[in-house]
């Protein structure tokens, strides 16, 4: 299937990654990456654990990630989650409830670009 069906149905920005990653070939390459990414699972593993240090960290790479990718909806989520989760100045972290009321957003857009990938799946690397 072609990137821009893809990226419609993911509700991802193709200009915008076409302009920084300059060929497809290369998107695809870096979305074959961005697919074995763990950081969505080890942030919800690490809120579950309340594990606040990690899933911050988490959630600090999930945004990178998903911007880089195009992924706006997921990165702006995954920002919230950060913030949240950010520890205060003193060093002392947050309470991982401080991300819950943020993450059926969360969920709901990884969820979106994972189906648009099993429905649409960019077109391999050669």
């Amino acid at each position: 299937m072609s990137l821009e069906a893809f990226y419609e149905s993911a509700g991802g920005n193709l200009a915008d990654v076409r302009a920084r990653f300059l060929t497809d070939e290369r998107i695809q390459k870096f979305l074959v990456y961005f697919f074995q990414d763990t950081s969505y699972d080890d942030l919800r593993a690490a809120l579950t654990a309340g594990n606040s240090e990690e899933a911050f960290r988490a959630a600090h790479t999930l945004k990178g990630v998903s911007r880089d990718m195009g992924f706006t909806d997921l990165g702006e989520a995954a920002s919230s989650v950060t913030e949240a989760l950010r520890p205060a100045l003193d060093g002392t972290p947050q309470p991982t409830s401080a991300a819950d009321p943020l993450l059926p957003e969360l969920e709901r857009v990884h969820l979106r670009i994972m189906t648009a990938a099993a429905e649409h799946p960019p077109a391999p690397v050669n």
